[in-house]
């Protein structure tokens, strides 16, 4: 690749990311979209915060089980998912 190309595609990256830290510097909030205990990954990875609802446990720090009516906030913490908030 040429060294002008090179240049030009850092300079592009470099805008993009300019662009995505204004996006969320600017933001007001974050919004999930809840999903099914069903349609959780399969592997997930620990550190994983997803919302589910239709989780049995709706307390701070349960284990989230399937087929509830509670919408929580759950964290993956390599083994389990965990009640993060309701």
């Amino acid at each position: 690749m040429r060294g002008d190309r090179l240049i030009h595609h850092q300079l592009l990256l470099a805008q993009a990311f300019n662009g995505l830290a204004d996006a969320l510097d600017h933001s007001s909030g974050f919004a999930m979209t809840p999903i099914a205990f069903a349609s959780l990954p399969a592997e997930p990875a620990a550190g994983m915060i997803m919302c589910i609802n239709d989780s049995g446990a709706n307390g701070w720090g349960q284990v989230v089980t399937p087929g509830g009516f509670n919408t929580v906030l759950a964290w993956f913490n390599g083994t389990n998912w965990k009640v993060l908030g309701a």
